[in-house]
């Protein structure tokens, strides 16, 4: 069985994304609108911080974002979830990174002490 899917580009600029947001939010059921609450929150916070984030809708009413840095496309996208009740969301990173040479294993290094450390609130320490 196949999902349909819905992808919208949010406008760059805060309160427009949020409109967009709210605009697709409205199409869902009640219990869904309330539990996106808070990752539309999200969503605009993102675009206020310079990325470009998609809206992702699912026919079942489920909604997740997808966040590129325009200025560095060959990145691979984080994608935000969230949870039933709206409460928790997962943040994934989905990253291949060519690790033949010393470079590229320095790199894959790089990238998970980043994101390790940005989750646990900590900058980097060299």
């Amino acid at each position: 069985m196949s999902r349909r899917v819905q992808k919208t580009l949010l406008k760059p600029a805060p309160d427009d994304a949020r409109a967009q947001l709210e605009e697709l939010a409205l199409r869902h059921e009640p219990h869904e609108y309330a539990a996106g609450e808070q990752l539309r929150a999200v969503g605009a916070e993102l675009v206020s911080r310079g990325l470009e984030v998609t809206a992702v809708n699912y026919q079942d009413g489920s909604q997740e974002l997808e966040v590129v840095f325009s200025l560095a496309r060959q990145a691979g996208p984080v994608t935000v979830d969230r949870d039933s009740t709206g409460r928790g969301c997962q943040v994934s990173l989905e990253e291949w990174v060519d690790i033949a040479d010393e470079a590229g294993v320095r790199r894959a290094a790089d990238i998970v002490d980043a994101v390790l450390r940005g989750a646990a609130g900590h900058g980097r320490a060299r």
